[in-house]
C-alpha cells in the first residue's frame, strides 16, 4: 500500500478546484464525460466549456495538485 496518497472528493457539478495555473469548475458529469470550464480567476469568463473523460479530469487535478475551494452548489 502506498503511504502519502491523497485521495480526491468525489466530483460533483458545481465544484470550484484551485490549481497553479487557474480554476476548474465542474460543469456536468455524465457517465463517461465530464464538462468543465477553466478560468484564471473565479467568476470571471471561461474560454468555453470543454468535455473530456472522467478518468482523465481526476488524473489533471490530482497531478496538479488542485484544491477544492468550494464543495457544492449553494
Amino acid at each position: 500500500m502506498k503511504t502519502g496518497t491523497k485521495l480526491l472528493p468525489q466530483l460533483e457539478q458545481g465544484q470550484l478546484w484551485k490549481t497553479d495555473t487557474g480554476y476548474i469548475q465542474i460543469w456536468h458529469i455524465g457517465k463517461r464525460l465530464i464538462d468543465y470550464k477553466m478560468m484564471k480567476q473565479p467568476g470571471r469568463k471561461a474560454v468555453r466549456t470543454q468535455a473530456t473523460s472522467i478518468d482523465t479530469l481526476k488524473t489533471y487535478l490530482k497531478d496538479n495538485a488542485a484544491i477544492l475551494t468550494n464543495a457544492s452548489p449553494a
